[in-house]
């Protein structure tokens, strides 16, 4: 029932030192990911200012992704990841100084905010586009499932840390750990050796990053992916809730186990997605699997009990990892090479942008509805948009994978 192929990390030295340094990496940003909205709620009170983190940091991470795109079309990825680790450390350096200076200047939080999704919009798409260029195609579906078995991994101890962290030492800690594990992942940027050159460059301009999205535009199976799990997440994402739940349940420790839940759900989803290598129907997977997230948060909102809401939070993460895995293989299965980094930012924007967005809806919608009814109506609005994206997008909802 439970099985990962670990091969790609045998087989691909260069693709295990990028998988560990992502994976540590990205279990210190989930921390922070838990910090800032719980120091937001801190200082304001309010589930509004928390959901406009989502726009605050939207805005940068659009712009800049289409850049990072293009500059990982066009320079060395490699050291292009390893810089904007750099500078995402030094962004939780600032992280840490406000919190110690003890200011009660929340617009100054939305700064860093934005300042940290402008660095993450320029390393995303390298990152991506150098996992592409270190292995094989016929490994690509065993790498997906990897890689999302990474995420949900650092998904589930990041924010679960965080919240213990929070708790317990403060926010102080909270960020210094995140900064230690930018310093292990630049270490395994540097570790990598050997990197395949690519056999077409783009020069770095607007042309090249409108060039990328007029590609995306041809491919109604590509943007199938896109704008299915954007609908998605932007009406159905519960998480700019979580603080003020924690907060009318009276224990902050809570507050990690809300964040966890999907991805423990989503864990459970990669340990047995060993099927989705054989199902070749992706965009149909897709969409049958983003219903089911929106599904999962309308009954979260429904329950009354904390721990079936933790349980149905489940099944919503188990549904998007599913629906993950197809997405991440239909990206490297069939996106060129040359247009890899650009169409990576893509790619990351489409699936940042849903829960940003999601974020200030959910937050203004609980603002006037109160959190149940917001989850409710977040999840029936979802699921009927999925429904509609995923039938009416013709070649996306035909689409087979062809291998030989």
């Amino acid at each position: 029932m439970f099985s990962i192929d670990l091969s790609p990390l045998r087989n691909y030295p260069n693709y295990r030192w990028l998988y560990l340094g992502q994976m540590i990496s990205f279990f210190g940003s989930m921390i922070t990911y838990v910090a800032i909205p719980f120091q937001m709620y801190e200082l304001t009170h309010s589930t509004v200012h928390v959901g406009m983190l989502g726009i605050v940091q939207l805005i940068p991470l659009v712009i800049s992704g289409f850049w990072g795109g293009a500059l990982a079309d066009s320079f060395d990825r490699r050291k292009l990841a390893a810089m904007t680790e750099v500078a995402s450390a030094m962004g939780n350096i600032l992280l840490l100084a406000f919190t110690v200076s003890g200011s009660q200047n929340f617009w100054f939080l939305y700064a860093l905010s934005g300042l940290m999704a402008i660095f993450k919009g320029l390393e995303r798409p390298a990152l991506e586009a150098l996992t592409q260029q270190l292995i094989q195609k016929k490994d690509i579906p065993k790498v997906s499932t990897l890689q999302s078995l990474k995420t949900t991994g650092g998904m589930i101890l990041g924010p679960a840390i965080g919240g213990v962290l929070i708790a317990s030492i403060g926010l102080k800690a909270t960020y210094l750990v995140d900064f230690f594990t930018y310093v292990v992942s630049i270490f395994c940027l540097w570790k990598l050796k050997d990197i395949p050159v690519l056999k077409e460059r783009r020069k770095a301009s607007l042309s090249s990053i409108t060039d990328g999205f007029r590609y995306a535009m041809k491919r109604p199976d590509l943007m199938g992916t896109y704008v299915v799990d954007m609908a998605s997440m932007t009406f159905a994402f519960p998480n700019p809730l979580f603080p003020a739940l924690a907060a009318s349940l009276g224990d902050t420790g809570k507050l990690g186990w809300l964040y966890s839940a999907p991805a423990i759900g989503a864990f459970l989803g990669s340990l047995t997605s060993s099927w989705t290598h054989k199902y070749l129907r992706h965009g149909k997977g897709i969409t049958i699997a983003a219903l089911g997230w929106c599904v999962g948060i309308f009954f979260f909102g429904w329950s009354t009990s904390f721990y079936w809401g933790l349980f149905f939070l489940g099944v919503a993460g188990w549904a998007d990892m599913i629906s993950g895995i197809f997405r991440a293989t239909m990206w490297n299965e069939t996106i060129p090479e040359e247009y890899r980094g650009r169409l990576a930012s893509v790619e990351m924007i489409s699936y940042s942008s849903g829960p940003l967005m999601g974020n200030t809806f959910m937050g203004f919608l609980s603002d006037a509805r109160g959190p149940s009814q917001a989850l409710m109506m977040g999840g029936l609005i979802g699921g009927v948009s999925v429904v509609i994206l995923g039938f009416g997008i013709r070649y996306f909802w035909h689409y087979k994978a062809y291998r030989e």
